[in-house]
């Protein structure tokens, strides 16, 4: 049962999602527990609720002293380990994979703009539903009508585009 619950997440997390840079909201590539991996498992009797991010989320700010520089693009792509208050407390690079630059390949001004940037977003913390049992859950659908609301810690990763347009530096956020 457990892994048809990691293939509902998985699923979840690789959703397509809107473009941010037309909606405003951030997208997030993946999903992961922030404690150690073989932890994440969701019983029969259980929901997972995704985080969601607040509107007031601002992305990174294009580090002005580098805009003389005419640099190409650079991508940033952080893990994100949020509480289960909805705070970051911690953002770390991903390994280089999927897109990814290494970051000893990434110039520590946009590293740490991104990291500026995340320190300061919410999130409505994910959750998990605990059901008496399995049938319960299942009469409640979705959400977590009347099962018990535990806050989880969680991971997300994104995927960050600093770019330069006619001398101006822009951001745009992607999953």
């Amino acid at each position: 049962m457990w892994m048809l619950a990691v293939a509902i997440l998985s699923a979840c997390a690789s959703a397509p999602r809107p473009d941010p840079s037309i909606s405003g909201r951030v997208g997030a590539r993946d999903i992961t527990r922030a404690m150690p991996a073989g932890e994440w498992v969701i019983a029969e009797n259980e929901n997972f609720l995704m985080p969601l991010e607040e509107a007031g989320n601002l992305p990174p700010v294009y580090p002005e002293t580098l805009l003389a520089q005419r640099l190409p693009p650079q991508r940033v792509c952080l893990r994100l380990s949020i509480g289960a208050d909805g705070r970051v407390f911690d953002a770390e690079p991903l390994p280089a994979a999927d897109g990814c630059p290494p970051s000893d390949r990434i110039p520590v001004a946009f590293l740490a703009a991104s990291r500026e940037a995340v320190a300061t977003w919410r999130f409505d913390p994910a959750f998990r539903c605990i059901y008496v049992d399995a049938a319960q859950k299942e009469a409640a659908g979705e959400g977590c009508n009347g099962g018990e609301i535990v806050p989880e810690e969680v991971s997300l990763a994104y995927r960050f585009d600093f770019e330069q347009r006619d001398g101006r530096g822009t951001v745009r956020i992607g999953p």
